[in-house]
């Protein structure tokens, strides 16, 4: 039980876990803020995101039963529809590396809302599992996350970052536009 408790209560594993946790914090006020903000904070904190997912421990499961899962499909769709209306317009990016472009002559579109909704549900269930503070289940929630992470959500992760650095960086605001309207 001492190897549970070691990668459990490890540094890179409780520096995760406190990332992961803000991240869902910030993704549920959705509502609350500007989308220059909301793409700020993002542009932040899913790097920080992905680092720290990076350093997890590797290890092999505990357990054989599959772990619960605490976001509901509702749920989900309202998260998912919020950062929509928030992005409006911006919401919909080009996305190169989706295992499908091979074979399309046209581009394939994808959702920023869509991809922060994916990784939010990962990353949420994650932080409820760990919240019930069993040793074997937070051991097997983190061995979890860290191969979700290598196989789905650390891409879409770098996707929408992407996406989001566009928004903040390579397109005029509704505010610039006007200025230049007027020149």
């Amino acid at each position: 039980m001492s190897g549970t408790s070691d990668i459990v209560f490890q540094r890179n594993t409780v520096e995760f876990v406190t990332v992961a946790a803000e991240f869902c914090a910030y993704i549920e006020r959705v509502n609350e803020h500007t989308r220059k903000d909301f793409v700020g904070t993002m542009l932040k904190i899913l790097p920080l995101l992905y680092l720290k997912a990076q350093m997890l421990p590797q290890e092999e499961r505990m357990g054989d039963s599959d772990l619960e899962d605490f976001v509901t499909e509702d749920s989900y769709e309202v998260l998912r529809m919020s950062i929509a209306n928030l992005l409006a317009d911006k919401d919909t990016y080009l996305d190169v590396f989706v295992e499908d472009m091979k074979y399309s002559d046209t581009p394939i579109s994808k959702n920023i809302s869509e991809d922060l909704a994916d990784i939010y549900q990962d990353i949420k269930n994650f932080v409820c599992l760990f919240q019930l503070g069993i040793n074997e289940t937070m051991h097997d929630a983190i061995i979890d996350c860290n191969e979700h992470f290598k196989q789905y959500w650390g891409q879409r992760t770098v996707n929408t970052l992407r996406a989001l650095h566009d928004i903040a960086y390579n397109t005029s605001t509704d505010e610039e536009e006007n200025e230049d309207d007027s020149l």
